[in-house]
């Protein structure tokens, strides 16, 4: 009896949502639909997503030590969502240190093992730097989703098309901690570790929340554009470069810890040379440096003179044919 009751009760509910559909249904062609949770997160990525006019330098990206916190939800390595997110904004020049350069490599090899026809152009001394490496890690993500009871009792006592759609309804709590944090190649120092946060607690349908279309929906795919854990997890990395951005914006060029503001690579002499006071043969002699002695160039240069200072400190002027990048 109790059985028979709980039915009529749960049938009274369909037929009761099923009229105010059905009479809102006039309405809704002259009102406005409010916009889905959905929509806004699309809305709200496509408002975070930072866009630079001006380039931060070349960077690299790679994936965080731990591949738990990704693998645990089946989602793939980040790194190739930071990549489009990145060359999305504008904000950094992305150079390639995975399988766009093993297959340059292979070229390169083809090149150097059968030859390459004349005018190809490929050589040494082309392959741009990384000015700073961009390392992502998921610190952590909670995807406490509870199916509604009585959304799955009805899905199943109706079967068909609308019971598989009342079925579907849930209670979601979703959220996502990640951190990004980006080194300076030259001197290693980490310049900058943010954290990003991003959570959705909502009762909703199942359907796709379609956020990409931000950061170049259908590219990424490795279940960060079709399930809603990897959904979260691409605002929260939306929130921490966004906070990444803004605070290197904020960094001048040659600012410390920059990549602008790293010490030029060192030099050593191949023949024995003479440190001057003056960039000229003529210029008073400083000391003599000997063959392998190392030197720092301090970017002053005048012709085939350049200004450097020794390991003790000593600065002055010699012959750039005297040096040789050091080993």
């Amino acid at each position: 009896m109790k059985r028979q009751i709980a039915t009529v009760a749960v049938f009274a509910m369909i037929l009761t949502n099923t009229a105010i559909m059905t009479n809102t249904g006039a309405i809704a062609q002259s009102t406005p639909a409010k916009p889905s949770n959905g929509q806004k997160m699309q809305q709200r990525a496509e408002t975070d997503v930072p866009h630079c006019q001006r380039s931060l330098g070349t960077i690299s990206i790679v994936d965080g030590d731990n591949p738990y916190g990704w693998t645990q939800y089946s989602l793939s390595p980040p790194q190739k969502l930071l990549k489009v997110m990145v060359m999305r904004s504008g904000c950094f020049k992305l150079v390639d240190r995975g399988s766009g350069l093993q297959a340059a490599q292979r070229e390169r090899d083809i090149g150097g093992g059968l030859g390459l026809q004349h005018g190809s152009n490929v050589g040494q001394g082309q392959i741009k730097a990384a000015d700073y490496v961009l390392q992502a890690e998921i610190q952590g993500a909670n995807r406490n989703v509870q199916g509604s009871g009585a959304g799955a009792a009805v899905g199943g006592l109706l079967g068909g098309a609308f019971g598989g759609l009342v079925g579907g309804i849930h209670s979601r709590k979703l959220e996502a901690n990640t951190i990004l944090s980006v080194t300076n190649v030259r001197t290693t120092e980490t310049l900058a570790t943010v954290e990003g946060y991003a959570a959705k607690n909502d009762i909703g349908f199942g359907a796709g929340a379609g956020i990409f279309g931000a950061i170049g929906g259908g590219v990424v795919g490795g279940g960060y554009d079709n399930t809603d854990i990897g959904r979260i997890v691409t605002l929260a990395f939306i929130d921490a470069y966004a906070k990444l951005v803004t605070e290197m914006g904020g960094v001048q060029q040659g600012a410390a810890g920059t990549a602008e503001a790293a010490p030029a690579k060192a030099f050593m002499t191949i023949a024995p040379a003479t440190l001057r006071q003056q960039p000229a043969a003529s210029g008073a002699t400083v000391r003599t440096l000997p063959p392998g002695a190392k030197v720092y160039p301090t970017g002053n240069r005048n012709g085939l003179w350049w200004e450097v200072s020794d390991e003790n400190d000593n600065v002055g002027w010699v012959l750039n044919t005297k040096l040789a990048p050091a080993q």
